[in-house]
């Protein structure tokens, strides 16, 4: 039995998440659905982490056990029979105990924001605001509270946490260009709705709808109390997961 290591992205706008559902469409749903039928096997992978409905992905891991080998054009083989809008880039050997979500030692999520204006052909990748009152100025000031380690249990959907809710996130950075704000976010993990709560945070600040000083009392109140608004899902990528070494670097080497 060997394991694979793989990197896929995708839109995530026509399915249910990452996460294997039942009866709606999933991005596992599908990799496992093709995988099976190429290798003639039941194939279960597991990701780096799930991603929400609606929320995109340009490199998104997963691991996979197959106990036969693969073929050599195994990623041309199954981008031929994926949907469109998901694209396998990476399926290497790796070794046996790396897991994707497991062996991960943090990622980097980023969120495109146009808040004036509407584009019509892109309102699946782009959240939208359509608002002519946003403060960029405030909304800056806002995002950059949550930068270094803070008790998120007030930015989660989690009702417990084996973590305490403390996360890193180590770096925060913000770009415009043509009207779209990027917002990025690198960090040790991130729970459940944790980006989409700190961007709704911060966008009802930059609308004068909260205060800066509010998200601070909710990142040092000992009381759990989620803040309301939740960012929209098509403006969400989960760019890179990161692992301490190259998953199946020792498998691409000469053998003797």
């Amino acid at each position: 039995m060997s394991r694979y290591f793989g990197i896929v992205s995708y839109n995530g706008a026509g399915y249910s998440g990452f996460q294997r559902q039942n009866e709606e469409p999933s991005i596992q749903g599908e990799l496992e659905r093709v995988l099976s039928f190429l290798t003639g096997l039941d194939i279960q992978i597991a990701g780096a982490g799930r991603t929400d409905a609606g929320v995109h992905a340009l490199g998104q891991t997963f691991t996979f056990d197959c106990g036969k080998p693969l073929a050599k054009d195994i990623v041309k083989k199954i981008n031929k029979l994926l949907p469109k809008d998901i694209n396998v880039l990476k399926v290497v050997e790796c070794e046996p105990n790396f897991h994707a979500r497991h062996s991960n030692c943090g990622k980097r999520y980023f969120y495109r924001l146009l808040p004036e204006g509407r584009r019509p052909f892109e309102v699946d990748i782009l959240a939208q605001l359509g608002r002519d009152d946003f403060d960029a100025s405030r909304f800056y000031e806002a995002i950059m509270v949550f930068k270094g380690e803070h008790d998120f249990k007030s930015f989660t959907s989690k009702a417990e946490d084996v973590d305490n809710f403390i996360r890193n996130i180590s770096d925060i950075r913000v770009d415009e260009e043509d009207g779209v704000i990027t917002t990025s976010f690198t960090g040790n993990g991130f729970m459940t709705y944790q980006i989409r709560l700190m961007m709704g945070a911060a966008i009802k600040v930059a609308l004068g709808q909260l205060e800066v000083i509010d998200i601070k009392k909710a990142l040092e109140s000992e009381t759990r109390k989620v803040l309301s608004y939740k960012a929209p899902a098509e403006g969400l990528y989960l760019d890179q997961v990161y692992y301490e070494f190259e998953p199946g670097i020792q498998f691409a080497l000469p053998h003797d």
